[in-house]
């Protein structure tokens, strides 16, 4: 199904691309829509549930499984083997993106039930959390090692947020009451959601401190999940906040659905610079598994 962007209060994703990207705004707009045709299940043997969240430039994926004690733990899939790494003395971990250089991010919940973010290099694990927050999820990071997610402060306030070489900056989306910083590239380019106070919930982008509309035209739920160095975002989306879902891919202004064959639920989680997917999908017995989807 294709259908065309929508543009509400922020500015139109083409205005991005535009801005973005002047230069090689024809060549983007020109550009086919991203079509998935080989989709592959990704499941770690003994789970309960995959879920396959980042993949980098190299094809090297991270995501988490549930246990049978519905235990999250994660893991890193390299060349179709599995690499499993838990952040230490944590009940559950839960990596969301990596970089080129290796790099992790994810979140992970401690011995007391609070959910602290995480960045894993060179071997170790650092604690992210933003000053006064509650809970904090890092969604993201990019080769500069930038790092986007989303941070709970003491009012309950759902923030975005940046970290770069020690420092947080907080972002808010107009007319948003949640932002969520979910995806960033190589240029700085984030995308993410937020939910208004009707709780629908509304993808954008965000390039040089200006936020950029990535909503579905029919009036559905929108959630962005990350973007490549190409412009092309991915994400999900739906009826209602909660799913099911159906997978999407933004080019050149142009929205494409991208779901796994037989799926009752689709959540896209990552792309990477050949335009390789990864993400969960839920089947008609209700079981999770994560996928890969190339071109």
């Amino acid at each position: 199904m294709r259908y065309a962007a929508a543009v509400s209060s922020k500015e139109s994703v083409s205005a991005l691309v535009k801005a973005v990207l002047t230069s090689f705004f024809a060549l983007l707009v020109l550009t086919p829509t991203l079509q998935a045709q080989n989709f592959t299940s990704v499941d770690v043997p003994g789970a309960t549930e995959t879920d396959l969240n980042g993949i980098n430039n190299t094809g090297i994926g991270v995501g988490f499984y549930l246990d049978s004690k519905g235990l999250a733990h994660g893991f890193g899939l390299i060349n179709g083997s599995f690499k499993f790494v838990d952040v230490p003395n944590a009940q559950d971990t839960y990596p969301y993106g990596i970089n080129d250089h290796t790099q992790v991010v994810g979140w992970f919940e401690d011995k007391t039930f609070v959910i602290h973010g995480f960045l894993y290099s060179s071997a170790q694990f650092i604690t992210l959390d933003p000053p006064n927050s509650l809970l904090t999820n890092a969604w993201s990071i990019n080769n500069a090692g930038e790092v986007v997610g989303t941070y709970v402060d003491h009012n309950n306030v759902h923030h975005g947020f940046t970290y770069v070489n020690g420092t947080y900056t907080s972002y808010d989306a107009p007319g948003g009451i949640l932002t969520v910083l979910t995806g960033i590239n190589t240029s700085g380019v984030a995308v993410g959601y937020d939910d208004d106070a009707n709780g629908s919930l509304h993808g954008f982008a965000l390039a040089q401190g200006k936020f950029y509309s990535i909503s579905d035209p029919f009036g559905a739920d929108t959630v962005a999940t990350r973007i490549n160095d190409s412009l092309e975002v991915v994400g999900y989306y739906g009826a209602e906040g909660t799913g099911p879902f159906n997978g999407f891919a933004l080019v050149g202004g142009v929205y494409d659905t991208v779901d796994f064959p037989g799926a009752s639920d689709t959540r896209i989680r990552g792309i990477n610079n050949a335009a390789t997917l990864v993400g969960r999908y839920t089947d008609t017995a209700g079981v999770i598994h994560g996928f890969i989807a190339k071109q």
